[in-house]
């Protein structure tokens, strides 16, 4: 982001204006602000995020409360007296219970660090979405000054046209010659300012096409900073091994893609856990109440009941009581009924069906399409960058190509001039050189920006700060 950073620094330049004022740097930052697809890339961010903090705390033990209230009717045994009821019996149950982990295969540790570096793929996914917005920005940006700078050179060839119709029509008025010429300047005073009008059309049309790219009002009136491109005739520009050894290890796009490889690798260490055994320890306490639970005592004497003899032929009585029953109160249930329970659960993986074996197969599949994806990375960045010095190359001959023939048109735009003023050359002639001059003046603004871009590009590759002078 850093390198990005200085690429887009470097192209901005203060002005005063009247209206609202941006730089390269205001647009971008406007465009990542309401661009929709970097929302969801945030957003996406922001999942991988609780992604990776559910993975942590799934290492944790857990911890769960419970209780019940309950009506049973009809025969059943219940639980807390172990005897037989028939009637309603309202039972309550408390308690609390836990369980961790304690082996499976390091399952937990290789999902922790899968949604790491899954996170960490989702942040470089961001960061080449705003690096793509950011360059899609920097040519439109430049497209409008282009189209701007060759408003004026259609300017500048209405001022011509106009002066010389001016000097004409006087000849005419004057008798000096026929009306033959006034009017073939007054034609071509015509297509200049239709040039005119359509030069103003496209500066209009690429400066909707920013607006919308940064998803503001089309009618919003604002301004563009420009930039004076500083052209160092004498600079040396890297060769490629060079440029995409640096390139290699700072783009987002390949770093995004080493993250998604070494995630891949984590997966396939995760489910490989499925081979293993696991071993868990668990553990709760709880009470509980019945309505059915009772206490028996002896009530008043009722009297004595024969219940047998003795040797001697004596009688045998026993003493007879009322027993009372009295219900167990509800807090001296749940103190007796206090239990406690701790536990290892051994888990050995014998038939799955083959499961495991399935899913390890297509997470190795997934990792080497992760793998696949990685070098695309590497040869579409390689390619690029070879493509970026190509055009940088051709771009500065074709600038200096353009620079020599602006210079032989201005000269032969004069030459031409003054053999019209002179009377020694046609409207035709005149016109011909002035449109070659327009032609050439056109083409080099247009290499001028064309050659900047491209060299500002290898520049970006190289995370160098890139200066541009003002105006």
């Amino acid at each position: 982001m850093r390198i990005l950073w200085l690429f887009l620094l470097s192209l901005s330049v203060t002005s005063s204006v009247a209206q609202t004022s941006y730089s390269l740097a205001q647009c971008i930052e406007t465009a990542w602000a309401n661009n929709l697809q970097i929302k969801q890339a945030e957003l996406g961010v922001e999942s991988a995020e609780l992604d990776l903090k559910n993975a942590r705390t799934d290492a944790l033990p857990n911890l769960n409360g419970f209780a019940s209230h309950n009506y049973n009717w009809g025969q059943r045994i219940d639980p807390f007296t172990n005897q037989f009821a028939n009637t309603r019996v309202q039972s309550n149950s408390f308690g609390v219970s836990s369980n961790i982990t304690l082996f499976n295969g390091f399952q937990n540790q290789e999902n922790i660090r899968s949604q790491q570096a899954g996170m960490e793929a989702s942040k470089w996914d961001l960061e080449t979405q705003k690096n793509n917005m950011a360059l899609a920005i920097a040519s439109s940006y430049l497209q409008v000054i282009l189209t701007d700078e060759l408003i004026g050179v259609a300017e500048e060839q209405v001022k011509i046209t106009t002066a010389q119709l001016t000097r004409i029509t006087s000849l005419v008025d004057a008798g000096s010659i026929d009306r033959g010429a006034q009017y073939d300047l007054e034609a071509q005073l015509g297509r200049d300012n239709a040039t005119l009008t359509q030069r103003t059309n496209d500066y209009i049309l690429t400066l909707v096409q920013l607006k919308q790219m940064m998803l503001i009002p089309v009618d919003e009136e604002i301004s563009l900073e420009k930039p004076a491109p500083d052209l160092d005739e004498n600079q040396v520009v890297e060769d490629t091994r060079t440029i995409y050894g640096y390139a290699e290890g700072s783009m987002p796009e390949v770093k995004r893609a080493q993250m998604s490889l070494a995630q891949m690798d984590h997966q396939l260490k995760q489910t490989k856990s499925g081979y293993y055994p696991s071993l868990t320890l668990s553990g709760s306490i709880g009470t509980g109440y019945s309505g059915l639970a009772s206490t028996t005592s002896l009530g008043n004497y009722t009297g004595d009941q024969q219940i047998g003899y003795t040797q001697d032929g004596v009688i045998v009585y026993q003493p007879t009581y009322d027993f009372v029953s009295t219900p167990v109160s509800f807090g001296s249930q749940l103190n007796d009924n206090f239990n406690q329970f701790v536990g290892l659960t051994l888990s050995v993986p014998i038939f799955n069906r083959n499961g495991v074996n399935t899913a390890v197969k297509q997470t190795e599949i997934g990792r080497s399409i992760a793998e696949i994806q990685l070098e695309q990375e590497k040869q579409g960045l390689r390619q690029r960058i070879e493509s970026a010095h190509a055009d940088s190359k051709a771009a500065r001959d074709l600038l200096e190509a353009n620079v020599t023939a602006v210079n032989s048109a201005e000269k032969a735009f004069e030459f031409a001039e003054k053999r019209f003023e002179a009377g020694a050359s046609n409207v035709v002639d005149f016109n011909n050189s002035k449109s070659n001059l327009e032609i050439a003046k056109t083409q080099v603004i247009r290499s001028k920006y064309d050659y900047l871009f491209k060299v500002k590009i290898l520049d970006f590759y190289m995370g160098r700060p890139l200066g541009i002078g003002s105006e």
